[in-house]
């Protein structure tokens, strides 16, 4: 039953990757350039919050509340009111976005309506992934895809401009996200929400802190890298970290489908072989997805990345290395958050987001991009390797302790 739900999570996160992505393009086709920097700066703030209730509210979820019994209506009800909350911020940026957009200001307006939904029905999937129920995170993930891309192309065909386009993609999320609730059989409690937020005040905001830092630095170093290598070699590295954007994806599967099954097996002969199982699947797909990109022919590259392709296919290599080097890191985070070892998921990721700003850039000092990329190759590397220090350390520490009890 196990393999079952977290084959179906995984289906779930790439029904829903999939989904976006064809959203955003059906959104790029029907804007102007100008209309689609606005989308994007937009999507970008929309995404940034998402990620930080997913941070916040979402592993919060699945590290406190997937041992059957733990998720009652109550505290459903509780996390569905903290993403509200975090809702507030999310639609006040997107707003203050709308005032200074001058005529682009009605699509900052849709952005700014469609972010609760969009949150709340993410916080929906964790709940029923929490719950070891995928399917219905399936369901709802799948009615928003079938009913907001159905909807878009509609309008598309009938002229409609991209805010109303990105109206229906909201609608698509509504109707998921009324579905959501029907199948929890909850409604969002802002106020238990602030009660469910300090109550998980250990958690919440230390996940949330490793994301906000992480992610600082990942922005931070990009517009950095900017002086010592141009745009041409900024836009470069993107690029070639768009090629292996599906292991993005992977990742982020594992740990909703994989940290749920190693709470529930906690002090058991089954965790052991729960990591060993989602390191093997991983690391394959990584393996597999690597030497595909290192194989691509320069005609596939380049109509992938169009004239981008000739300065990102010598990244290929680095960038091969670091997706490699984020499996064992992404597996050793499964087993912090699982383990509920909180200063040592801190630890490794904060070594990840100092190395990610301080050796992409030492190493572009040089005038080479492709010494750029090798910095954030050697950052997964090094991030990793000191979470399998960190445990080995832990477990001798506790041994000796226990050697000098039975003393």
């Amino acid at each position: 039953m196990g393999g079952l739900r977290r084959v179906v999570t995984f289906a779930d996160q790439g029904v829903s990757s999939v989904s976006n992505f064809v959203a955003v393009a059906i959104a790029a086709n029907v804007a102007s350039a100008h209309e689609f920097g606005q989308f994007s700066l937009a999507y970008a703030g929309l995404l940034l919050f998402l990620g930080a209730q997913r941070a916040l509210i979402g592993e919060t979820l699945l590290v406190r509340y997937s041992r059957t019994g733990q998720l009652t209506r109550d505290v459903a009800a509780a996390s569905l009111g903290a993403t509200a909350l975090v809702a507030v911020p999310a639609v006040l940026l997107l707003l203050v976005g709308a005032a200074t957009a001058g005529a682009d200001a009605a699509l900052w307006l849709v952005m700014g309506g469609v972010a609760p939904v969009v949150l709340l029905q993410d916080n929906i999937r964790y709940l029923f992934i929490c719950e070891g129920a995928p399917g219905k995170a399936l369901a709802i993930d799948g009615a928003w895809a079938v009913i907001s891309i159905a909807t878009m192309l509609l309008a598309v065909r009938a002229g409609a401009g991209v805010e109303a386009v990105l109206l229906w993609w909201g609608a698509g999320a509504a109707a998921a996200l009324m579905i959501g609730l029907f199948l929890a059989g909850c409604v969002p409690a802002a106020p238990a929400g602030v009660r469910w937020l300090w109550l998980n005040r250990s958690f919440a905001f230390r996940y949330a802190g490793e994301f906000a830092a992480l992610n600082a630095s990942s922005f931070a170093v990009l517009y950095l890298l900017v002086f010592p290598l141009g745009a041409a070699g900024v836009g470069a590295l993107r690029a070639a970290q768009l090629l292996f954007s599906p292991l993005n994806t992977v990742f982020g599967a594992l740990k909703t489908a994989v940290i749920p099954e190693l709470v529930r097996t906690r002090g058991t002969p089954v965790f052991r072989a729960r990591l060993r199982e989602a390191l093997t699947v991983v690391l394959v797909l990584g393996l597999g997805w690597s030497a595909a990109v290192l194989l691509l022919p320069a005609a596939a590259g380049e109509f992938v990345l169009g004239e981008t392709w000739l300065n990102a296919a010598d990244l290929r290599l680095p960038y091969a290395v670091q997706y490699l080097a984020m499996v064992p890191y992404t597996i050793m985070l499964a087993y912090f958050r699982a383990s509920e070892a909180n200063q040592l998921s801190t630890l490794m990721r904060g070594v990840l987001a100092g190395l990610t700003l301080i050796l992409p850039l030492a190493l572009a000092l040089t005038g080479s991009t492709e010494a750029s990329a090798w910095g954030f190759a050697a950052a997964a590397a090094v991030a990793g390797a000191c979470g399998v220090i960190a445990v080995k350390l832990n477990h001798r520490s506790r041994a000796a302790a226990d050697e000098t009890l039975d003393a």
